[in-house]
Parts: C-alpha cells; sequence; structure tokens
C-alpha cells in the first residue's frame, strides 16, 4: 500500500496473485489481521526479507517514495539491495476483471523466462476487448495517493 510498514492482510487477493504467478507471499507469516492490512514493525520487515516487493495499486505511492521511506527508516531487504521493488498499476491486482493483467506483470517479473508478456500489448488487447476502447483512453490516473 505505498509504505513498507503497512502490510496487506494475508488472505486479500492480491496474495492469491503472487502465489498464481508462482510467488511465495511473506504476508501468509503474519497472523494478525486489519482492514485492508496491518501495521508491521521494523524487525518483521527485516525478518521477512522479501525478495521481491509488490506495491499494491491501491492507494499506491512511487517506488521512489517507497525507497526513501526505506532508508528513512533505515530498513533493508533483498528486495531493497536487488532493485526488486515494483509499483503495481491501479486495479490491476484486485477487485476487477484487470487483475489478469496483475497476473501476467508478476509472473514475467518473478520468471521471466517462463512468463513472456508484452505487457503493453497485453494492456491494449484487453481494454478493446472489454471496454470497446484502446488502454490510452483511460490510464488517467486512478490512485487516491497522487494528484
Amino acid at each position: 500500500m505505498g509504505t513498507p510498514l503497512f502490510a496487506l492482510n494475508a488472505e486479500r487477493f492480491e496474495m492469491d496473485l503472487v502465489e498464481a504467478a508462482g510467488g511465495d507471499p511473506v504476508n501468509r507469516k503474519i497472523e494478525r489481521a486489519g482492514k485492508p492490512g496491518v501495521n508491521i514493525t521494523p524487525e518483521e520487515f527485516a525478518a521477512f526479507n522479501p525478495e521481491y516487493i509488490f506495491i499494491s495499486g491501491f492507494l499506491s505511492a512511487p517506488v521512489s517514495d517507497y525507497l526513501a521511506a526505506c532508508q528513512r527508516l533505515g530498513l533493508s531487504a533483498d528486495a531493497l539491495e536487488l532493485g526488486r521493488v515494483y509499483t503495481m498499476p491501479p486495479g490491476w491486482d484486485f477487485g476487477n476483471p484487470r487483475w489478469v493483467l496483475g497476473l501476467s506483470a508478476i509472473a514475467s517479473t518473478l520468471h521471466p523466462e517462463r512468463a513472456r508478456f508484452d505487457l503493453a500489448a497485453e494492456q491494449e488487447r484487453f481494454y478493446r476487448t472489454f471496454y470497446g476502447t484502446g488502454a490510452a483512453a483511460v490510464l488517467g490516473n486512478r490512485s487516491f495517493y497522487r494528484p
């Protein structure tokens, strides 16, 4: 959700997408729940040590802001050190049929040797098929984070 010390609940759809894409979501290790997630401590973040971080498209923040927050908080993880922090486009990771684009994005990030997608072409095809218009017509900002 755009801040490193807030983790989405283990049972949210976003975790299912990561698993379907061949990942192992560390959020599944969180035993408490909130709506839509919980605050975690710097120690929990360090213990999770994610290899990849996907920032939810809901109330997301740019990767640069996320990395700056990690630096301010003194956080470290393999994902940060290896530059594996990604922001999902709004609507691609929950709540509507565009989740299939999110699944494609996550799979191609985690397993580029097995899941190769031209995401721009897939997005264009998806929008033309389901919305009757090109993706450019609806690419306006859908996040509450940015104006």
